[in-house]
């Protein structure tokens, strides 16, 4: 499953939760079961509140205990975001001084390409050489100006090699740090479903849900979701 569909999934799930109740309906009595669900704390919402923050839900439902270990899950994970960030962030200024010493490169207005280019030829004109050979015109850079190179040692610019590979992987650490963040609202959500099926059957209730298309002319057009969980 992508990142994309997770997070076009929960945007839906901020649509249907906040739809407002447009004008012209006749809105139907309420069932008693999804009446007694609303009145017991709102499962729905308690689901969305971990999605957007999760523990928020096991918070609101009193399961403080589990709140604080997501929220806490949470905290650490963001705290791995920014230092994940900021590290790689700090490797790619390294990388751009030590291409000023050893190479003569110019940063200023160089793009992520211009910093992969020059760890593969020996200075622009090899380079250039080789774009041509592979007939690639849109990969030259122009000669004599701000984008001339020309690495001091072969064994300087391996190491500018190593050092830009080096980075790369912290970079994908913190891909996976922003996965788990998804992954902790998941399980946060699900884990607000298990606990609304353990007070559902608790207290006796049938597992239910429902969907149905309001139109009141007041209100207008609503669709409205009601969930009831025991298992």
């Amino acid at each position: 499953m992508s990142l994309r569909f997770i997070v076009s999934a929960l945007f839906a799930c901020l649509l249907l939760c906040a739809a407002p109740t447009p004008l012209g309906a006749q809105t139907p009595p309420e069932d008693p079961v999804a009446e007694e669900f609303r009145s017991s704390g709102g499962g729905a919402s308690n689901v969305l509140l971990s999605l957007i923050l999760p523990g928020a839900g096991e918070w609101r439902m009193g399961r403080k205990g589990l709140a604080k270990w997501f929220i806490g899950s949470e905290m650490v994970l963001w705290l791995g975001y920014a230092g994940s960030r900021a590290y790689t962030d700090q490797l790619q200024r390294n990388l751009q001084t030590f291409a000023a010493v050893h190479a003569g490169v110019d940063s200023d207005g160089k793009n992520g390409q211009f910093w992969i280019d020059i760890g593969t030829a020996e200075n622009i004109y090899q380079f250039n050489r080789e774009r041509l050979l592979e007939r690639d015109l849109n990969g030259l850079y122009g000669e004599g100006g701000s984008y001339d190179w020309q690495w001091d040692s072969e064994d300087h610019r391996l190491d500018y090699v190593g050092q830009r590979l080096n980075r790369l992987d912290w970079k994908r650490s913190t891909n996976w740090v922003v996965a788990g963040l998804v992954l902790n609202r998941i399980v946060s959500a699900i884990d607000v479903l298990r606990l609304m099926r353990q007070d559902a059957a608790d207290e006796g209730q049938q597992s239910r849900m429902s969907v149905r298309y309001a139109n009141d002319q007041r209100q207008g057009r609503a669709l409205h979701l009601n969930l009831a969980w025991s298992w």
